[in-house]
């Protein structure tokens, strides 16, 4: 029975939870929007008992609300939550450039100066979803350079609450995909020139001007979405 061996098996839950997480931070869900377990039991061909597990859990992660009676509502992005966000990644990304700046490894340099360099203007707006993955991940691996774990699982923390502004903001404003990508390369350019101060600087610019664009966006909104 050599040729045997155990069936791999995927948590339904994780499937489940991932699914209407990446609904909610697409805006597919929109904020405010009800959320019913048979439907999305329906819809997910699924049964409730994973839905509602994942409801729970994305409850937790501050992408949902209980609205009473067993109901549910995608939690609504509103200004606070941006100056929040924001707060917290000027906080947590420049520390992995700082860890950059104390350990200047070729192999880590390398891999930043490769990351955009597949993208060219204007980006083919088939690939925005890549390109928002492509975003998170830049960020995510800035941050990896750290060093520090506690550094990394704060900003898991917030994951989510980046990603959904990432989408409301690229959906929302004409040309940011292509001012990121310029964004993102002038921060690139200074780490591989060994400039970590100015690399700082341009990944500062770089988030002080999404959120200023986002408050913008919300504000046009009313104020939250």
């Amino acid at each position: 029975m050599s040729a045997l061996s155990k069936i791999e098996t995927v948590h339904l839950g994780d499937r489940t939870i991932a699914a209407i997480r990446s609904a909610i931070i697409s805006g597919e869900l929109a904020p405010g929007e009800p959320l019913r377990d048979r439907q999305l039991a329906e819809v997910l061909g699924v049964s409730r008992t994973p839905v509602r597990e994942a409801l729970h859990r994305l409850e937790a992660a501050g992408l949902v609300e209980s609205t009473g009676r067993g109901g549910w509502s995608v939690t609504p992005f509103t200004e606070q939550d941006v100056r929040e966000v924001f707060q917290l990644r000027r906080l947590l990304e420049p520390a992995g450039l700082e860890g950059l700046a104390d350990d200047p490894d070729d192999s880590k340099i390398e891999t930043l100066a490769a990351y955009f360099s597949e993208y060219e203007h204007p980006v083919d707006p088939s690939t925005y979803r890549e390109y928002f993955a492509h975003d998170d991940d830049f960020h995510r691996q800035i941050v990896d350079f750290s060093g520090s774990g506690r550094i990394r699982s704060f900003y898991e923390v917030i994951g989510n609450h980046i990603n959904r502004g990432r989408y409301f903001l690229y959906g929302a404003t004409a040309g940011r995909v292509e001012e990121t990508l310029d964004e993102h390369r002038q921060i690139v350019d200074a780490v591989v020139a060994r400039d970590f101060d100015r690399a700082r600087e341009a990944l500062l610019d770089h988030l002080r001007t999404g959120e200023d664009l986002m408050l913008r966006q919300l504000r046009a909104a009313g104020g939250s979405v």
